[in-house]
């Protein structure tokens, strides 16, 4: 029995160097060879689902097998679809709450063909799509054989976190934002925190800070460390966000502002300022019921004893 070896690879780039591959392997003479394909997916970052038309020549080519190899637990297949008169064969996939959005290189599926016929295997992967966790598409091109890598600016706000929950007027709170780089180029930006008395409100939003970040690596996370002065913030609780400035040639910008991802549960008058409130309006008081006393004894006297 003669060996015959037939290669093929089609590279879906996407995201971050994201690369779709398939290798086939056939054995046997032209009468009896199987033909397996793999589908592999390399390098990617947060895949939530994917949708794939595999196309081939059903003249020749008759689909025995396929097995799809989902990178999520849970998940859940959409479409697992043979068309053998079109010579199709799709595979759509999504993840399901609460798994992890995956990132790496795995195995999609595993398909497997046996030979009909002698002519061109003419295989080629058609209609793809893959979403991340967000429902965003990520973002490639196919030309011909080959789908080329397109680059991509992406940073986000991804948590935000305050300490303590409750302060007095004046005391500071301490802010750390995490931010990430989630393309494939090297970023600096700024990122700006808010603090929110009444999030339904447009503009009465305190500035916290500003800080910037310099050279944030691709696929990369970093912490920032900011302080909150409270000296002239009006009395009450707060939500507190984040908002990462939209980076040159960046064009998914959901993510860039984190709204309400903590809440402070108040700020709250200093003591002193208590005290002395307290002993005002006692003082007050002492006068309004002094005043009332005099003006009610002048009444009496001015009508009863003129």
């Amino acid at each position: 029995m003669n060996r015959k070896t037939v290669n093929a690879a089609l590279v879906i780039s996407i995201a971050t160097y994201l690369t779709l591959t398939f290798t086939c392997l056939s054995f046997g003479s032209a009468s009896s060879t199987t033909l397996e394909v793999e589908i592999t997916i390399v390098d990617v970052q947060n895949l939530y689902g994917f949708d794939f038309t595999l196309r081939y020549n059903s003249a020749i080519l008759d689909l025995v097998d396929r097995a799809p190899l989902l990178p999520w637990t849970p998940s859940m297949i959409l479409r697992n679809v043979v068309d053998e008169t079109e010579g199709t064969y799709r595979l759509a996939a999504v993840a399901l709450a609460p798994a992890t959005p995956y990132d790496g290189s795995t195995k999609l599926a595993k398909i497997t063909f046996e030979y009909t016929g002698t002519a061109d295997n003419a295989l080629s992967l058609d209609q793809t799509t893959l979403t991340d966790s967000y429902g965003y598409a990520i973002p490639h091109s196919v030309n011909g054989m080959s789908i080329q890598a397109i680059p991509v600016h992406d940073v986000a706000v991804i948590d935000i976190w305050g300490s303590p929950k409750g302060a007095y007027q004046g005391d500071p709170i301490n802010v750390q934002v995490t931010v990430r780089n989630k393309g494939n180029f090297e970023e600096t930006f700024e990122v700006t925190v808010y603090a929110d008395l009444d999030e339904a409100v447009i503009g009465d939003e305190y500035i916290v800070g500003t800080q910037q970040v310099s050279a944030l690596a691709a696929k990369s996370t970093q912490k920032l460390d900011l302080v909150w002065d409270t000296s002239n913030v009006a009395y009450g609780g707060y939500w507190l966000s984040a908002q990462a400035a939209v980076v040159e040639g960046e064009t998914i910008v959901a993510d860039n502002f984190l709204k309400c991802g903590d809440h402070i549960g108040g700020i709250y008058a200093p003591p002193h300022v208590r005290q002395n409130a307290n002993l005002w309006i006692g003082a007050a008081s002492i006068l309004l019921v002094g005043s009332l006393v005099a003006f009610g004894a002048f009444e009496v006297k001015r009508n009863w004893f003129p």
